[in-house]
């Protein structure tokens, strides 16, 4: 007869522990019906960022929701008038104290170039906080 402490490891898992509270599974599915081509260029896309198809869409079509709950603010075009902004406020200053060259234009517009995605991005970042006021 042998021992309880003799016998030989157990092959069955142990069992999984019950879900905390507040933890989510994923429990829906949806299915959809597209194209070869459309299949094609999805795949495209997920593979690009190194994630799986259902992975990519998964998160595109939240990243989209929320967009539109959010009100969707387009990065692109706030890059662009952050630079506008930047290259009229540095006009108006250089116009106040003299003629201006076209080197100083050509600078000027370099400059807002340069750091306009950075101060999109500090926008974003200070709205989402709920922060107001100068950037």
């Amino acid at each position: 007869m042998s021992s309880p402490e003799s016998r030989p490891p157990s092959l069955v898992p142990p069992a999984v522990p019950s879900s905390r509270a507040g933890e989510s599974f994923r429990a829906k599915s949806i299915a959809t019906r597209i194209t070869e081509a459309e299949f094609t260029e999805i795949e495209a896309a997920a593979s690009a960022e190194g994630k799986k198809v259902s992975e990519w869409l998964r998160e595109v079509a939240l990243a989209k929701c929320r967009a539109q709950q959010s009100g969707g603010t387009d990065p692109v075009l706030l890059a662009e008038l952050m630079a506008m902004r930047n290259l009229l406020v540095n006009l108006f200053s250089s116009a106040s104290k003299g003629p201006l060259t076209d080197e100083s234009i050509r600078k000027m517009t370099a400059y807002a170039d340069s750091i306009k995605l950075q101060k999109a991005e500090e926008f974003l970042a200070s709205r989402k906080e709920g922060k107001t006021g100068k950037i």
